[in-house]
């Protein structure tokens, strides 16, 4: 018989004065993982799929929350336990998903404030020049923090444009509510810029001040397009060659698209992401001013050159792959080894680059190997978890027990593995793992001076170097 479906539950909520972009990113993940055969909800307040119509193509079952329960977590609670839990909201922290814990098979938050404490074991913020740093002390040690664009939600289509193309039209796009109609103040500084370019105005359908932004458009030379949830938003971008937008989430999608833009901050949670999208040569920050914005706008529009290189730069900040690179974290599971494994286990020690990274760089003969493997796993005091994704395997941490509450770690990622972020994954959820099974401990790691990929996986669970001999680096991650 078939197995069931993996599921996962978003929390996420939209409104005119919150705007949609927590309930995009949120749909674009599920948009993923539905088509790999995973089961999604989303519960959210009521309103969210007025104000973000997109809504409409979730893959699964919509909840509306009960008013007044829009923050209490027993109301999930209520719900079938889901194998992920996904939080996506400026308003929910760590008391909310340490109630859950227990709860959810595992806990994904989406952020992009780094302002309050998480308790989670994914955290994604996709926001240009973001560090998992900036993260220290507001999560566990466990909690494998993704920084940067690289796992940026991008919505499906945007898969790049010509960074060279001409001018053509000039894109308005500052939100999909506009609830402070910076909208109808970008058309007002396109008029001061007079450019005389044809103009595409892009809104959700219920924004509040669609109608004056309609009134606005047709009185520009020529008269601009007001285009409503746009279902090809790719396809609006790749047709433009300049654009007015603010720094909320279709700033990367800009991006992707290698589309110029003079960008403006119209809530105070946009300005780190403003600010990287300026520091990566992405994009040219400016007040919320009309004199301002016509200013950045006749300045890029007269020079072909600068456009073409803040296209490039853009371009090149994300490949629009995050929401398949994350759908691949979450598709991770661990489980006790057993002797099936064996053999995979062999052939991955004994793959040259393993063998180059190791602290014994021989070869394994199958015959020790095996007695070897009997006597771990016959070992309470030493645990191995191998590391599957859908019908393969990706890879095995192993504990070693060297005192109370004290372990040794190693790990090894199958070699047609490498290269996916999934060591990192694994030995994040094998440190937490383990933690739930034998309670917090200390951990030590002894890695190659060479080996810059082990350290680089070590570092981003919370190892942190302690010592070195004879070409060896030996990393310790504390209790938590």
């Amino acid at each position: 018989m078939p197995s069931e479906p993996r599921t996962v539950l978003f929390r996420a909520d939209a409104s005119p004065a919150l705007g949609i972009g927590h309930a995009m990113r949120c749909l674009t993940l599920a948009g993923e993982l539905a088509g790999r055969g995973w089961s999604c909800r989303l519960a959210c307040a009521a309103g969210t799929r007025a104000a973000a119509r997109a809504l409409e193509n979730w893959p699964g079952e919509v909840i509306e929350l009960p008013p007044g329960r829009e923050t209490d977590p027993a109301a999930l609670l209520e719900m079938p336990a889901p194998h992920w839990l996904v939080v996506d909201h400026y308003g929910l922290d760590a008391a909310y998903e340490r109630a859950l814990a227990a709860w959810a098979g595992r806990i994904l938050v989406i952020d992009d404030l780094a302002d309050r404490p998480h308790e989670c074991d994914l955290l994604l913020d996709q926001t240009v020049g973001r560090q998992a740093s900036d993260y220290d002390g507001r999560v566990g040690s466990a909690t494998l923090a993704l920084a940067g664009p690289r796992f940026a939600l991008l919505r499906p289509g945007f898969t790049g444009a010509d960074p060279g193309r001409e001018l053509g039209r000039i894109l308005v796009s500052l939100g999909g509510t506009d609830p402070a109609d910076a909208t109808g103040l970008a058309l007002d500084a396109l008029a001061k810029a007079g450019l005389g370019l044809p103009v595409d105005v892009v809104l959700g359908g219920a924004a509040p001040h669609l109608d004056s932004v309609k009134d606005r458009a047709a009185r520009l030379v020529p008269p601009a397009r007001v285009l409503t949830d746009v279902a090809d938003m790719a396809g609006v971008m790749a047709a433009c060659g300049l654009a007015v937008g603010a720094a909320g989430t279709s700033a990367l999608e800009r991006a992707r698209m290698a589309l110029p833009t003079v960008t403006v901050v119209i809530a105070d949670n946009q300005r780190q992401v403003a600010a990287g999208l300026e520091r990566a040569g992405a994009a040219r920050l400016v007040a919320l001013d009309a004199d301002a914005i016509a200013e950045a706008l006749a300045d890029l529009a007269r020079d072909d050159e600068a456009r073409r290189r803040m296209a490039r730069k853009a371009c090149a900040l994300c490949d629009g792959n995050g929401a398949a690179r994350l759908a691949d974290l979450m598709a991770v599971e661990l489980r006790p080894a057993t002797l099936a494994d064996g053999e995979d286990l062999l052939a991955w020690r004994n793959d040259p680059l393993t063998r180059e990274n190791s602290l014994e760089t021989g070869q394994v003969a199958r015959d020790g190997h095996f007695a070897w493997l009997a006597g771990v796993l016959a070992d309470p005091q030493r645990l191995i978890l191998v590391g599957e994704r859908g019908e393969g395997k990706v890879g095995m941490v192993r504990f070693d027990t060297m005192g109370e509450r004290e372990w040794r770690v190693s790990i090894s990622v199958a070699p047609e593995a490498r290269g996916r972020g999934l060591g990192r994954v694994l030995l994040a959820f094998a440190v937490g793992r383990i933690e739930r099974l034998r309670g917090p401990g200390a951990m030590v790691a002894e890695i190659r001076e060479s080996n810059a990929a082990s350290q680089s996986i070590f570092t981003a669970c919370g190892f942190r170097q302690s010592d070195a001999a004879d070409g060896v680096l030996y990393f310790r991650r504390p209790p938590p």
